[in-house]
């Protein structure tokens, strides 16, 4: 057995036993992996605190299993508060642990998804930023980071760069007037635009933008669309989101 030390993000934690949680932590240098902390369920345990989810923290583990760490100690990074105390965002980042547990493999450490999920964090705790415009900017970028980029150079039915009218979730992209069938979203020259700087955007000037209310409707129902489109997962934690928001 060896010890490591890794920063990290908690994304999701479950009881084990009477005492002890499993967490599931999304690491910088292993990508996601699960470590026991033991003790953690009791408020007297000095790393109870850092165990939350939606918790960065330096972490000091010990490597038990190939499946398995157990966490020694916890030193917190960024709590994110302001995204606990509001049940709206809290709901909304858990959606993202979803997401992005269902787009990486385990142990496979991916720089820019660990940096979207914390500058999103960000964004929510420390920025007036609004809820469903974070979520279709995420859900975006993290299927691109995932290996489902949409295609938004030319149609993906016939490459035409002209007549561009809509944007199909089934076929990963945007299409023609031509090409466009039931089912494809129209889009206009401002949500191509828009998709268009979300995806080529860093991730810390991945919000910086202005766009109307109609045309975030319409990106956020692309997005949406898009994960629903390519993942074999039903979200029930984004079902739970939308009653938040009565959408």
């Amino acid at each position: 057995m060896s010890t490591v030390k890794t920063k990290g993000l908690i994304l999701k934690q479950s009881d084990f036993g009477e005492a002890n949680r499993i967490l599931t932590i999304f690491t910088k240098e292993f990508g996601i992996i699960k470590a026991v902390a033991y003790g953690a369920k009791s408020i007297r345990n000095k790393n109870s605190a850092s165990t939350q989810v939606m918790t960065y923290a330096d972490f000091i583990l010990l490597k038990t299993n190939k499946d398995m760490m157990s966490m020694q100690s916890a030193e917190i990074i960024d709590s994110f508060f302001g995204v606990k105390e509001d049940i709206t965002k809290l709901s909304l980042c858990v959606y993202f642990a979803d997401l992005v547990y269902s787009l990486l493999n385990m142990n496979s450490p991916d720089d820019e998804m660990l940096s979207l999920f914390l500058n999103s964090l960000y964004a929510l705790s420390y920025k007036d930023i609004d809820a469903e415009k974070m979520r279709a900017v995420f859900e975006l970028k993290a299927m691109a980071f995932g290996g489902y980029m949409p295609n938004m150079s030319g149609c993906v039915k016939c490459n035409d760069i002209e007549n561009i009218s809509g944007f199909s979730p089934q076929n990963g992209g945007i299409v023609c007037k031509n090409c466009s069938k039931t089912g494809d979203i129209p889009i206009n020259a401002e949500v191509y635009h828009t998709i268009l700087y979300i995806l080529s955007s860093d991730v810390k000037k991945m919000l910086s933008f202005t766009a109307s209310e109609e045309v975030m409707k319409q990106v956020s129902d692309i997005s949406e669309r898009y994960v629903d489109a390519f993942s074999d997962n039903k979200f029930k934690s984004l079902e739970y989101y939308k009653q938040m928001l009565n959408i």
